[in-house]
């Protein structure tokens, strides 16, 4: 019998995780976080990642070599989970901004955790499922220093910062009916954007006060979307000397977005201040305003695709052999607003392409047979479009499922390692500044045997 104290731990562990995933600060600095939402954060699922980004077709949790993950991209593949399972991910990101005209280099480097979310089935031989969980959306993190001359003596100096971003509580369900899936994601967003712009005039004869104008956005409201995933057979073969068979599949998966209009409420602060060793000191207030209401519009987005993948079943079970897909993605973020204004943003895209293979998971002649190698590739055109020349992104991506022994033949853990390696550049030879990064992020798998009723004899 599983001991109190050992329930409790595995509780607590990602209710502390959930905890800190609020409350981490990142130490990421890019202009490019000013405009609109902020930084798309890659809060995707550590598989995805490792797939070029694949989240629309790839499913889960069949299969004995996989283990089961939670892809809440697509809340379709809910259907599938058979076992309880905690999913979490962390990420640590290195970048490296280039700007031309000033020529320099910045680099900025953090750790962040990217999502805790748990799925459970609800009625296995009616293949219902759902999940729940907490993740980031945006990150807004930058602070941008600016020197020019006003009139023929003095010089200004200004200083842009901002912080925050968007975050998601989400809860959903999958159902499917033989090949069909179809499920739905619907939570809470909520979020809040703090910016400030401060000028200084430098002056040898003439003392001038600095000026600061800050602005800070608190907003949330109710987001909806969906998924659906269809397999298709395509071949079928027996192996009679192995007692196995060999099937072929055709996987097609979309999701959708709803646009979404969030509450927000505003604090708007234009002041003089001077700065001392303690921070900075108010002089006068020139402009204040309080709980302005207002809302931000959040555009529709879409993807779909379609995976060709194998899997072998005999008296073991069934096994994904290997699987390859291609996936579309789109946001109109051209319908964007805050507060009723545009920000210099274009409708984003994305093409990517995902494999997976497992060498040998059926006689697992060693450990490395059993794990899941991926690999991905990924571009497309970024929604920030600060320039007027829009910035391209193209990625590459490998990683691997590690699944964990079992130390006990009657325990019906299963945990898996998954790792993700990226590599990736936003922005081109016609873009002032570009953006180089590499993304380490891993995440695991926990699932159990939970909710069972006990049987005595």
């Amino acid at each position: 019998m599983r001991s109190v104290s050992t329930t409790a731990a595995r509780l607590s562990l990602p209710i502390l995780f959930g905890f800190s995933l609020l409350s981490a600060s990142a130490q990421e600095n890019s202009p490019y976080t000013r405009y609109g939402m902020g930084d798309l954060y890659n809060g995707t699922h550590i598989i995805s990642r490792s797939m070029g980004g694949l989240g629309a077709v790839y499913s889960d949790g069949l299969n004995n070599n996989i283990g089961q993950s939670i892809n809440f991209q697509n809340p379709a593949t809910y259907s599938n989970l058979y076992m309880t399972t905690f999913d979490m991910g962390l990420t640590i990101d290195s970048r490296t901004l280039r700007s031309e005209n000033p020529s320099g280099k910045f680099g900025s480097r953090y750790f962040a955790p990217t999502y805790l979310s748990v799925g459970m089935p609800l009625n296995k031989n009616k293949s219902l499922g759902m999940a729940f969980g907490l993740r980031p959306v945006t990150r807004i993190n930058y602070s941008v220093h600016e020197f020019g001359k006003v009139g023929t003596n003095d010089s200004l100096g200004t200083i842009y910062e901002g912080s925050g971003g968007l975050n998601q509580v989400f809860a959903g369900l999958g159902k499917r009916w033989k090949a069909l899936s179809i499920g739905f994601n619907t939570g809470y967003n909520f979020g809040r954007r703090e910016i400030s712009t401060k000028k200084t005039f430098l002056n040898d004869s003439v003392y001038h006060y600095q000026s600061k104008s800050f602005s800070a956005t608190d907003f949330n409201g109710i987001f909806f979307n969906a998924g659906i995933q269809y397999d298709l057979p395509i071949a079928k073969r027996e192996n009679t000397n192995l007692k196995s068979t060999e099937r072929y599949y055709l996987r097609f998966g979309a999701t959708a977005s709803l646009s979404q209009k969030m509450s927000a409420s505003q604090d708007i602060i234009r002041e003089t201040y001077t700065q001392t060793t303690s921070g900075d000191i108010t002089i006068d207030s020139v402009y204040a305003s309080k709980n302005l209401k207002g809302k931000i519009e959040l555009p529709a987005s879409y993807s779909g695709g379609v995976m060709l993948h194998k899997t072998v079943s005999n008296t073991r079970g069934v096994f994904e052999m290997w699987s390859i897909g291609a996936e579309y993605s789109a946001t109109q973020w051209s319908k964007y607003r805050f507060y009723g204004q545009t920000d210099p943003l274009v409708n984003s895209w994305q093409f990517r392409l995902g494999a997976q293979l497992s060498p040998d998971p059926i006689s697992a002649r060693n450990y490395w047979s059993n794990v899941n190698y991926r690999a991905g590739v990924y571009f497309g055109k970024d929604y920030v479009n600060a320039d007027g020349k829009e910035l391209k992104q193209f990625g590459i991506s490998l990683g691997a499922g590690l699944p964990i022994k079992k130390w006990r033949s009657y325990d019906y853990q299963f945990t898996v390692i998954n790792t993700a390696l990226q590599f990736g550049k936003r922005g081109s030879g016609v873009n002032n500044i570009t953006e180089n990064f590499f993304q380490f992020s891993v995440g695991f798998s926990l699932s159990d045997v939970w909710f069972r009723k006990m049987k005595y004899d």
